[in-house]
């Protein structure tokens, strides 16, 4: 049976009436799925390979062999080139080092989200200790059997430090280098904004909060709740205002006018925070008003497609209202599947190929995809589209197509 048919199989066949035998088939599946995952790191690792001996006959240089390459995976697993790049990461590491953590993984034995605890663990041993801990951990399934995520972190760590001790201590030593804040939107007009710290310095910052929000829930009358009143103050401290006062928008909110005076239903956008129903965006646009902190500038919609032609304006390189426009109008970077901030104005015909520096030739795009966007074999055209909006179709080096069209900027009910 082909793949394609077994998975019309997989997805039609009836779910059986006991419970008993219910159970038995989720276990079936999840065996199933780990298998599945298993031959993905297989294929992509295989074009990996590919793709480096086609370059490398090409007579390009080392630092654009794999160029690319995380992009066209992401675009076949329809996940962002990020998440592609871990996955390739993850192929490379269990062909070459962890073989039998490749068999646990085809066995059914280990999930995938286990297999990337193993590989993220083991990553910074040299080979003939990787081997060693893969053997230890992975050559019999009883060793992980009944282990969760937490647990088997912590078995990967002191097989990792019973190895290689000091390469332990300089991998965490070495981690401080990767702190950075993020900020991710989540559900119900809500954002997590993440600040990745030495473990001492996470703790430090927790337990400094939770003692101030202990003090002020203490204090009487107050009807935040702790977790609320710790929130609150790390606003405050980060800021220097508090959460009454507002932040301020400033272009990189968008919303109709209709919606913002509160004549018509409809969202707005919140440039890092996603969509945002139209009486949160009033909300903060009038809290923030108050204090002075809000900027007005127009962003001009064809009335039926919602396609961006225009905003208000006060070479190679996009001039900073023209850059302005695309990432209003692109809101994510342009890749499919690629949720990352926008980074880079982008020409989707080259500079270097005669394209122009214009809003319909414009795109915006994140850091890794606009440089993987350069790579041999990838081409990049902006084609029309039936809803009128700004379309972008790039073929891949294996000659799959695929079409990124910017999002329809809403526009509000009728009254």
């Amino acid at each position: 049976m082909g793949v394609r048919a077994a998975r019309v199989a997989l997805a039609s066949a009836p779910v059986p009436a006991d419970s008993a035998a219910m159970v038995e088939q989720l276990e079936e599946l999840e065996a199933l799925r780990c298998q599945v995952a298993a031959g993905q790191l297989r294929v992509m690792d295989e074009l990996r390979r590919a793709r480096i001996a086609e370059r490398v006959g090409a007579g390009a240089g080392q630092d654009r062999w794999e160029t690319g390459i995380p992009r066209e995976v992401g675009l076949a697993l329809k996940v962002s080139p990020n998440r592609a790049s871990s996955l390739l990461g993850t192929a490379r590491a269990l062909r070459s080092r962890l073989r039998h953590t490749l068999s646990r993984l085809t066995a059914g034995d280990l999930s995938p989200e286990k297999v990337a605890v193993i590989v993220a663990g083991l990553s910074h041993l040299d080979e003939p200790e990787a081997v060693r801990a893969d053997r230890d951990l992975c050559e019999e399934a009883a060793t992980l059997a009944g282990l969760g995520l937490r647990r088997l972190q912590d078995k990967v760590r002191q097989t990792a430090y019973a190895l290689d001790p000091e390469g332990t201590l300089a991998r965490i030593a070495a981690a401080a280098k990767d702190r950075r804040v993020t900020v991710r939107p989540v559900e119900d007009g809500m954002a997590r904004v993440s600040i990745l710290l030495p473990v001492a310095q996470a703790v430090g910052c927790y337990a400094a909060l939770r003692a101030v929000a202990s003090r002020i829930a203490g204090a009487g009358m107050e009807p935040r709740t702790l977790a609320q009143i710790m929130a609150d103050t790390a606003f405050a401290r980060l800021t220097g205002r508090e959460v009454v006062e507002g932040q301020p928008v400033s272009v990189n909110l968008t919303v109709s006018d209709r919606v913002l005076l509160g004549e018509a239903a409809g969202t707005a956008h919140l440039d890092g925070g996603g969509t945002l129903p139209g009486e949160v965006a009033r909300q903060l646009i009038g809290r923030a008003a108050e204090h002075d902190l809000a900027w007005l500038k127009r962003l001009y919609v064809t009335p039926g497609s919602g396609a961006v032609v225009g905003m208000d304006a006060k070479s190679r390189c996009f001039p900073k209202g023209l850059a302005s426009l695309i990432s209003a109008r692109d809101r994510y970077c342009r890749t499919p599947y690629c949720d990352a901030p926008i980074a880079h104005g982008d020409h989707v015909t080259g500079h270097a190929s005669g394209g122009a520096t214009s809003v319909h030739n414009g795109q915006g795009l994140c850091r890794a995809c606009n440089y993987a966007k350069e790579a041999l074999g990838w081409t990049h055209d902006t084609v029309a589209d039936p809803t009128g909006r700004h379309t972008v179709e790039t073929t891949t080096p294996s000659g799959r197509r695929y079409r990124s069209t910017a999002p329809r900027q809403e526009r509000p009910a009728a009254a």
